[in-house]
């Protein structure tokens, strides 16, 4: 039972840091990107790889997963 209880309580909170430590990475980041030379540009070039990487990669993952 106390099982049932920690890991309703433990799992939502891990998910909450998670998403928390990786918004706040990458806001750190963005604003170290900010301070080189190229500024916002260099902010924008990480914004779309992003935007297009990650979309990408989640495709091709999910293509290879679906052929095995």
């Amino acid at each position: 039972m106390m099982d049932r209880i920690l890991m309703a309580v433990g799992f939502p909170l891990l998910a909450v840091l998670i998403v928390a430590v990786y918004a706040g990475g990458l806001g750190v980041l963005f604003m170290v990107l900010h301070e080189t030379p190229l500024h916002a540009g260099a902010v924008i070039i990480l914004g779309l790889a992003l935007v297009i990487g990650v979309p990408t990669a989640a495709a091709l993952l999910q293509r290879a997963l679906e052929r095995r």
